[in-house]
């Protein structure tokens, strides 16, 4: 009795308060518009990135990284900031983007979104690619990912997917159209969206629901890292090299290949089901790292329990990382893991708050 009390005090306090919150301040016009600076980095053309940061302390390398490649692929970006920024840090950001946005971090990542997105109306890019911070940059292959989002024929075009509860593109990389983005309907979403301070509300009402927008206005879609090219990779090894990928999955989606004694298709299959469990930069990250070259890995990846701090650090060097591998360890040291958080913080966590 005493825990469910406890779980009801924190859905309130961390989950519906924040909710009337942002609708009172919608309400009463009390939400506070982001304030802008022009950058220094402008390309011709009409291709234009959202790149959304919450880096308070210092720009990390993988910030860096990403922003060298977009540069080098010829994309105007604006940097949306959701912290304030002295003008040292200032001074060292303007020149890699065409401006920026310096926001209070109200609906994080997809309240940043939204505002961003909105700033084009009247003005759509040929192409805008949405992109966070959320996952670390290597810059083997970032430009020619850029690129392709960048020139794609279809109306979206997606780095990653997710099958898992609710179909969406990941938002963390992506692109769209100008198809898209002058679309009623989209406008209409980000026009409406409220941004809250939740991160269940930012999956469901802003990831999902904007993904479900995008695919419904898009007349074609494109995802460059699938399951369907690593199959085409994975069909090429043998039962036993299939069996010494178990620990490339997360933990608890290894048991089905250990000590089995399969057929390779029969294998395939498996390693592809585990990939399709959930978020694939998730489950199947270290394995489009390693046969498709993805330069990029999810960092929370030991905060959500997915693996081992250990087996990061073996895979890393499995994949060629090593060379950042020090700091990815100590940026997910600090972190630590979500399910040993106390009180509060680790009711929040597990009611995913």
């Amino acid at each position: 009795m005493a825990l469910r009390r406890r779980k009801s005090y924190v859905r309130f306090v961390y989950y519906r308060l924040p909710i009337l919150r942002a609708r009172l301040a919608r309400l009463l016009r009390r939400e506070t518009p982001p304030a802008e600076q022009a950058g220094q980095l402008h390309h011709p053309g009409n291709v234009h990135a959202v790149f959304l940061i919450w880096q308070p302390i210092q720009t990390p390398w993988y910030v860096k990284n990403a922003l060298e490649a977009l540069a080098q692929a010829g994309i105007n970006v604006t940097l949306v900031v959701n912290h304030p920024l002295d003008e040292a840090r200032l001074a060292e950001l303007a020149p890699w983007v065409d401006r920026l946005m310096l926001r209070d971090n109200t609906g994080f990542d997809m309240g940043g979104y939204r505002d961003a997105i909105l700033s084009f109306a009247g003005r759509a890019p040929e192409r805008l690619l949405v992109l966070n911070d959320s996952v670390y940059y290597f810059r083997a292959g970032l430009t020619d990912l850029f690129q392709r989002l960048a020139t794609s024929s279809c109306d979206v075009c997606a780095a990653y997917e997710n099958w898992d509860h609710h179909y969406h593109i990941q938002s963390f990389c992506y692109s769209i159209s100008r198809h898209v983005l002058e679309q009623p309907a989209f406008q209409r979403f980000w026009q409406r969206y409220l941004p809250v301070n939740v991160r269940r509300w930012a999956i469901h009402r802003g990831e999902v629901r904007s993904s479900r927008c995008m695919v419904r206005q898009a007349r074609s879609i494109e995802v460059l890292f699938s399951p369907a090219r690593l199959r085409a990779v994975l069909d090429e090894l043998d039962p036993a090299a299939l069996r010494d990928l178990a620990p490339y999955l997360p933990i608890d989606l290894r048991p089905a290949l250990r000590g089995a004694r399969l057929r390779q298709e029969v294998l395939v299959a498996q390693l592809l089901d585990a990939v399709m469990a959930r978020s694939q930069i998730h489950s199947g990250g270290f394995l489009y790292r390693r046969f498709l070259g993805a330069p990029m890995l999810k960092r929370d990846l030991v905060f959500r329990s997915q693996y081992h701090l250990h087996e990061v650090e073996t895979l890393l060097h499995a994949t060629g990382e090593e060379s950042h591998a020090p700091e990815i360890l100590t940026d997910m040291r600090v972190k630590g893991v979500g399910a040993q958080l106390r009180g509060r913080a680790r009711m929040r966590f597990l009611l995913d708050l």
